[in-house]
């Protein structure tokens, strides 16, 4: 009777233990992987998606829940350095009072963008959510360097692979 009693007690104390081991470790590896430090930029931005779309698309997550995606025509996005997508992002978000879509040159480009200022959530440590298009919401899987967003499409999936770029 003992080692019964015994075994109903510890066992379930073993577990959480198990349980709040395996998510210290996950919190962990998340504070490994630095989304607000510069911005992303889609794989293929000076390549035929910009080419097909007419616009290169950059990304930044903001520690205050808040993303802002960046639609740069191209191939005027590729004259653009660093310092200036990182005001144009500044610009946006400061011009945002809420969920929006602007169009501007954001105070440092020769030409118009369109910037979509939305919030996010977190999933799980390396996965977040938010409203992208309008027909479902986008998921973000960030890796390291770089982050797959993936949108909902009429037959499949489309995965966008980008790239940090940092500031």
């Amino acid at each position: 009777m003992m080692k019964t009693v015994t075994s109903t007690f510890f066992a379930p104390l073993i577990a959480a233990v198990i349980l709040l081991t395996a998510f210290s470790s996950t919190g962990e590896a998340a504070e490994q992987i630095d989304i607000y430090s510069g911005y992303y930029s889609r794989a293929g931005n000076d390549d035929r998606a910009a080419k097909t779309t007419g616009n290169s698309i950059y990304l930044k997550f903001y520690e205050d829940l808040w993303v802002v995606m960046l639609y740069v025509p191209y191939p005027y996005s590729l004259t653009l350095k660093p310092s200036a997508l990182n005001a144009a992002f500044e610009d946006a978000k400061r011009q945002a009072k809420s969920r929006s879509y602007i169009r501007s040159k954001f105070g440092i480009l020769d030409e118009k963008a369109v910037a979509h200022v939305e919030l996010y959530s977190f999933e799980e440590d390396n996965k977040v959510r938010f409203e992208c298009d309008g027909t479902a919401p986008c998921r973000v899987i960030f890796d390291g360097d770089s982050m797959e967003m993936i949108k909902a499409g009429m037959l499949n999936e489309h995965i966008l692979p980008f790239i940090r770029i940092d500031e």
